[in-house]
């Protein structure tokens, strides 16, 4: 009498959690950055900050929306060489917001890579 009831809950927990996983989406901005015929490997320790396009034109470090000032500072905690940044940068984006991210980055001494999507 006990066993049915308890063996479905079984059941239904480990559907459950095999099937939950699938479901589960990447957190982060989504940028259409442009084609590259370059690749570079894998970085280790990355920093990836996103710049999303006009008109909701804005910065995201770790999820979150900041101002050139407060980019500078959080960047300023990591310390330089021990990460690499990626700028993920969208097509219709400002070159100058990107030209202002690039030479914060690389002020404070890391070394900065563009992402862009493969050719097609």
């Amino acid at each position: 009498m006990f066993i049915a009831p308890s063996l479905n809950v079984v059941l239904l927990l480990v559907f459950y959690i095999i099937l939950s996983t699938s479901f589960l989406l990447q957190p982060g901005v989504m940028v259409d950055v442009p084609q590259s015929p370059f690749l570079l490997a894998p970085q280790r320790n990355p920093l990836i900050i996103s710049i999303a396009a006009a008109p909701l034109s804005s910065i995201y470090f770790e999820n979150d929306a900041v101002t050139f000032d407060e980019l500078r500072t959080k960047l300023k905690e990591y310390g330089g060489r021990n990460h690499t940044v990626i700028i993920k940068t969208d097509r219709r984006s400002a070159v100058e917001q990107l030209a202002q991210v690039m030479t914060v980055s690389l002020s404070l001494g890391y070394p900065t890579v563009i992402a862009t999507s493969e050719e097609q």
